[in-house]
């Protein structure tokens, strides 16, 4: 029987060992990117959770629950035809700016030096989506807030109608009560979208994989 010089022994074991790292990474490669959780035919992946997870600081079941949640929104938000545009963005900032009695251009100013503006602009984009979603499937469905209601909110939200921090002076209930009618109505819009999408996941297809 031949012998083989030592240095194709050592090719051959470095072949061996790279074979047996190149299947160990296949293998994970495969795992991370493994089918978790179906959820109306839309897939979510080891990888998603796990993205989710460390991005969101959430525990695995946390993690899971919010892109279940994700998903149902982006189809309910294609179901409803709702679509948020740049110049609804604008628009919000623009609103945003006026409260503040600043330009929209001295608005992202001090916004750019505080925080990321491009997250900051995602999060409006989001609310917007979240307000059109709510306002279109409330229709017609919510108590109007009666001024019952919105003397109450202004009983017990009292602070929040000073006429400045230090003072004792309030603003008058008749010149805020359209604002609290405002957003009175928007607490009860998200109320319904929360139940509406609590009994969304209940009939929805979702099937737990691993």
């Amino acid at each position: 029987m031949v012998k083989l010089p030592k240095f194709y022994k050592r090719v051959g074991m470095l072949r061996k060992i790279f074979l047996l790292s190149l299947f160990v990474l296949t293998l994970n490669a495969t795992l991370i990117n493994a089918i978790a959780v179906v959820v109306n035919n839309k897939v979510i992946t080891l990888y998603d959770i796990d993205n989710a997870i460390q991005q969101k600081n959430l525990s695995h079941n946390q993690a899971v629950s919010f892109l279940i949640d994700k998903i149902l929104f982006q189809q309910e938000l294609e179901k409803q035809d709702i679509v948020v545009t740049d110049f609804d963005i604008n628009e919000y900032i623009s609103k945003l700016a006026m409260v503040n009695h600043m330009t929209k251009e001295q608005f992202v100013k001090i916004l750019n030096e505080k925080q990321n503006y491009s997250q900051f602009v995602d999060q409006i984009h989001t609310r917007l989506q979240k307000e059109k979603l709510a306002s279109k499937l409330s229709i017609g469905k919510l108590k109007i807030a009666t001024k019952e209601d919105m003397q109450m909110y202004y009983k017990n939200n009292i602070d929040k109608f000073k006429v400045s921090q230090n003072s004792l002076k309030v603003i008058p209930f008749d010149q805020v009560k359209d604002k609290i009618f405002n957003v009175l109505m928007q607490q009860r819009q998200q109320e319904y979208l929360k139940e509406y999408f609590d009994k969304l996941k209940i009939s929805a297809n979702i099937k737990i994989i691993r």
